[in-house]
């Protein structure tokens, strides 16, 4: 996602009005706003910065956001920078951004969530579309998604995890402490849990805190602990951990070990590198 294609899929919008009760300075890169803000719908070629509380009234595009307090938008967000907050900040439709995504505190996005770089969640984030990103995502705390997952740098959660459709990545997933994924999960290395087993009683007494309701392909490893598997797993090395389940098949190129208090469905089957598809 180039800005070019951004300003190609959106209308063409005024620029757009910015009042505030308190401060409000603008130059030529920029505006700040403090107190309480509105912002009509409209575009504005500059980065925004809000501290307080903000207010878009539709759909609104920039060259960059940040607010610390509340913020609230009532339409699509378009940052052709980064879209960083601190407090509340709640997208009634789809944000879509060409830099990272940094958000301490409650972060929701009502649509759809697109963008060139990473994100990173700290606190609750929650988007009520597809979550798809080019970059890294990084969650701790609450995160999920209604929808499908793909994040091409990695996956990477220590609190709770839902995902309402598949979960993607190129590169590395690895959840810890629980997560929920309602689809399948594509990755080159898998892992959940802790790796040392005893760390995995800070879960407490869930038997299955991580639940997979698919299939899952890893192209190199996949090492699960305590995971409820609803389908077949492929992988180079498998290690299925201490009280996990798997409904399907387990396939394996290279090695794999199994824990004697994991229940398998089938015995393993060992399959060609060019069989690793699902």
């Amino acid at each position: 996602m180039s800005k070019e294609k951004i300003n190609e899929n959106e209308e063409l919008m005024e620029r757009a009005m910015v009042s505030s009760s308190g401060s409000l300075r603008e130059d030529g890169e920029r505006i700040k706003v403090s107190g309480s803000a509105s912002i009509s719908s409209g575009t504005v070629d500059k980065f925004v910065k809000i501290s307080g509380s903000g207010k878009i009234n539709g759909n609104f595009q920039c060259n960059g956001i940040k607010s610390s307090g509340s913020l609230k938008c009532l339409g699509n967000l378009v940052s052709n920078g980064t879209s960083n907050s601190s407090g509340s900040f709640r997208v009634d439709g789809s944000l879509a951004t060409l830099g990272s995504v940094r958000s301490s505190g409650s972060f929701s996005v009502g649509e759809n969530l697109n963008g060139d770089s990473d994100a990173r969640f700290s606190g609750s984030a929650k988007i009520g579309g597809e979550t798809k990103l080019l970059g890294l995502i990084k969650t701790s705390g609450s995160f999920k998604s209604e929808k499908g997952v793909q994040a091409e740098k990695g996956f990477l959660t220590s609190g709770s995890a839902h995902v309402g459709g598949n979960l993607l990545s190129q590169e590395l997933i690895d959840m810890k402490g629980s997560a929920n994924i309602n689809g399948d999960v594509t990755a080159k290395d898998l892992f959940t849990g802790f790796r040392l087993w005893w760390r995995n009683l800070r879960i407490g007494r869930i038997k299955h805190p991580y639940r997979i309701h698919g299939n899952i392909l890893a192209k190199n490893r996949v090492e699960i602990n305590r995971t409820f598997v609803d389908g077949d797993i492929k992988g180079r090395i498998i290690k299925i951990g201490r009280r996990s389940q798997i409904t399907g098949k387990v396939y394996y190129v290279d090695t794999i070990k199994i824990h004697r208090r994991a229940s398998l469905s089938a015995e393993p089957v060992q399959i060609k590198e060019d069989e690793l598809v699902l």
